[in-house]
């Protein structure tokens, strides 16, 4: 799997359309000109959602967002503002897409990553993976999740 992006979600990303970072546009293969394409793209938990990527058609900064699609998951999966995403694409299958959702934690007094599962309440405890650097040995723990 090849990063995309990963991008730390802004309140228009959530309330409105995921802007795509414009050197990732080339992976949304457009074809012969056209504005937009849908395509699927699976999450962590397998579910397959289906996205639209679209751009401006005229001038210089094609600004790429998803729209179609990208809603019904942000509301799906209780996607905040400062969450971060990470899409990927399967080079070998080249039509194969996959979204990570993450939340910024606190562990330990440390901020770090973990994974968002569906339907996570706030004050849910959830398990985090973390490395750590000098030995890099891998730990699971638990973490309370913070309200948002």
């Amino acid at each position: 799997m090849k990063i995309l992006f990963t991008k730390v979600l802004t309140n228009t990303d959530v309330e409105k359309r995921l802007a795509v970072p414009n050197n990732s546009l080339k992976h949304f293969e457009l074809e012969n000109g056209n504005c937009s394409k849908s395509f699927e793209v699976k999450d962590e938990n397998g579910s397959t959602w289906t996205f639209r990527c679209y751009v401006r058609n005229d001038g210089a900064y094609k600004k790429p967002v998803l729209s179609s699609g990208w809603r019904q998951f942000v509301l799906n999966k209780g996607v905040h503002q400062g969450d971060l995403i990470t899409l990927y694409k399967d080079v070998e299958a080249e039509t194969s897409y996959k979204i990570e959702v993450q939340r910024k934690i606190k562990l330990l007094g440390k901020e770090c990553w973990s994974s968002l599962e569906p339907d996570q309440p706030t004050g849910a405890t959830a398990q985090v993976q973390t490395t750590n650097r000098r030995n890099r040995r891998s730990y699971s723990s638990l973490a309370v999740l913070p309200d948002v």
